[in-house]
């Protein structure tokens, strides 16, 4: 190890250290210890209506976007289930700018949305198009 003529640890090996830290807690995190698998059925369906429908504002993979916030979050942090988003989708979020989709995507469609999300959030489904 280099050290700085003061004695101390030369400062970029100090903060290579921390980014190997960093690096090393960021890798163990729930969502990335689970394992890809193919997507089911419903949540492939999920995946497609989620790119024609909710891509633009919340991001491809459902990551964020410009507009709309990163969906998995949400669903990590148990802040939203099944039913409440069903609710939002349906009825939207008018006060954030987002609109409702009632009459335009059946439950069925909504469901599989979130069962995609889900996936993605609990790290099952790697990021682009899933396989099947």
């Amino acid at each position: 190890m280099r050290f700085h003529p003061c004695g101390y640890p030369h400062p970029y090996v100090a903060v290579a250290l921390v980014l190997v830290g960093v690096g090393a807690w960021a890798q163990s995190t729930p969502a990335q210890e689970a394992q890809p698998r193919p997507a089911t059925k419903v949540e492939y369906e999920g995946w497609r209506q989620y790119m024609i429908t909710c891509a633009r504002c919340h991001g491809d993979d459902a990551v964020g976007g410009v507009m709309a916030p990163d969906l998995r979050a949400f669903v990590a942090k148990d802040t939203v289930n099944q039913t409440s988003f069903h609710a939002t989708v349906s009825e939207g979020r008018l006060d954030k700018g987002m609109p409702g989709f009632k009459g335009v995507m059946s439950a069925e469609q909504i469901d599989a949305i979130y069962a995609y999300v889900v996936a993605r959030a609990k790290g099952n489904l790697p990021a682009g198009r899933p396989k099947q």
